[in-house]
């Protein structure tokens, strides 16, 4: 699929790395990269000018965990359209935390710093998307780990500002489930923008590297013929933003473009429109009205 300008985020390591390096291949004029690794982000564009010297990349630094530093980093975003979002920024294993905008950490940055994002470039989304000939997707990594959710609730909306869950696993699955579901109400709400969920796979990068060693044996436990390649992850990413067939709107998907209907909270209408009513809420005054 040709396209113009994309943004990966973050792109300084793991897949979302990996994935600049794969669609610079194919010569986009812009590509966008958020992180928070200055040093990191010179040799991601250095290497992005050795495949394709045409391609110009911009690197925006900031801290999903803090909406002032994303606005701030968004001033640089100077492009006129914007074909492919991929929000793949996230963390797992952390010790329990605020975010500077006082969310639990998994949420404030898997939900809430993806979707403050996507705010933010919305309008440039749409109007890319009424020209023509255009393509715009957006493309949310989820995870298998959405399975951890609470439960019956789905998302405990009452503790996503706190550090009162006991068991750290369910803070995991409500971020990772709202990735899904949040990908599915901007389908159902914006129809000219293709918008989906991917698990990337059970890759080996820092997300496992830096987990907790109970939880890196659980990992390697789980996984006997051992993790994928970064990129190898990349590869579903890729599928995801450029795939011609077998892609549809507002669903969810395991390597490589293997649809999962999920359980019941996936396919809850009422929860995705309830996380899409709190988002917006909580954005209220720092993005524009829609």
């Amino acid at each position: 699929m040709p396209f113009r300008h994309q943004l990966t985020r973050p792109g300084t390591a793991g897949i979302g790395k990996t994935a600049l390096f794969l669609f610079a291949g194919a010569h986009p004029d812009h590509l966008y990269f958020t992180g928070r690794n200055t040093k990191a982000a010179t040799e991601v564009i250095a290497e992005i000018s050795r495949i394709s010297p045409s391609t110009k990349a911009t690197f925006l630094e900031c801290d999903l965990g803090s909406r002032a530093t994303i606005r701030e980093a968004l001033k640089n975003f100077v492009s006129d359209r914007l074909d492919i979002f991929i929000a793949n920024a996230g963390v797992m294993s952390c010790p329990p935390a605020l975010t500077a905008d006082g969310y639990e950490i998994k949420w404030g940055v898997n939900h809430m710093g993806n979707a403050t994002v996507f705010r933010l470039l919305l309008p440039v989304m749409m109007r890319t998307a009424e020209q023509p000939g255009s393509d715009v997707r957006f493309v949310n990594l989820s995870s298998q780990g959405h399975r951890a959710h609470p439960r019956p609730q789905g998302i405990r909306f009452n503790e996503v500002k706190s550090l009162s869950s006991p068991i750290l696993w369910t803070t995991y699955g409500q971020s990772k489930l709202a990735n899904i579901i949040y990908a599915k109400e901007i389908a159902r709400r914006y129809p000219s923008i293709t918008s989906v969920a991917i698990h990337p796979g059970v890759i080996k990068t820092d997300l496992v590297n830096n987990a907790s060693p109970g939880l890196r044996a659980l990992v390697y436990i789980t996984h006997p013929f051992g993790l994928m390649k970064p990129k190898e992850g990349a590869y579903h990413t890729i599928w995801a933003a450029t795939a011609k067939e077998g892609l549809e709107s507002g669903e969810y998907y395991e390597p490589i473009g293997k649809k999962i209907c999920g359980d019941a909270a996936c396919k809850d209408i009422e929860l995705a429109k309830r996380l899409w009513e709190y988002t917006e809420k909580e954005l209220e005054g720092f993005v524009a009205p829609l």
